[in-house]
């Protein structure tokens, strides 16, 4: 996978998780907001939501299913792109992009922020492993003389 790939991958990918979030946290807020009542909790003690199940209820709840199931896409589609860095990095003859990336990513998944400052480095000043820099290896020894033996 080329670095453009990487790149277009992971933004489209980031533009997915965001939309994705933003969808459904507007259903969360909206069915909150107007989708029931609150009332006195049987405790006493604080509030309990009541949904009014009509369709505005069902709206906000179809709007938080399609929006974070689009965000979960967008998290795959980056999670795609970063395993691609990984592979392009790892064809390179300098291992220190590879070791970066995984690091930085697998650091990533505790702390999200390091994973996408990491990817965000990686596709401003990182090389690309499927052009120029490969490891350049012996071309094989043809299996038979590179002279032709004399005929009569």
């Amino acid at each position: 996978m080329t670095k453009v790939t990487i790149t277009r991958i992971w933004v489209i990918g980031l533009i997915v998780l965001v939309a994705g979030l933003l969808v459904g946290g507007l259903g969360v807020g909206l069915m909150l907001a107007a989708g029931g009542t609150y009332e006195p909790a049987a405790s006493g003690y604080g509030t309990d939501f009541v949904p009014r199940l009509d369709g505005f209820f069902w709206l906000t709840i179809a709007m938080m299913a399609v929006g974070f199931t689009a965000a979960a896409a967008g998290g795959v589609m980056q999670l795609v792109a970063w395993v691609g860095a990984l592979v392009n990095t790892y064809a390179l003859a300098d291992k220190t992009w590879f070791v970066v990336l995984l690091t930085g990513g697998l650091v990533g998944l505790a702390f999200g922020l390091v994973g996408f400052a990491v990817m965000i480095a990686y596709l401003i000043a990182g090389p690309d492993g499927m052009t120029g820099e490969r490891q350049q290896m012996a071309p094989p020894a043809p299996p038979y003389p590179a002279t032709p033996a004399p005929t009569s």
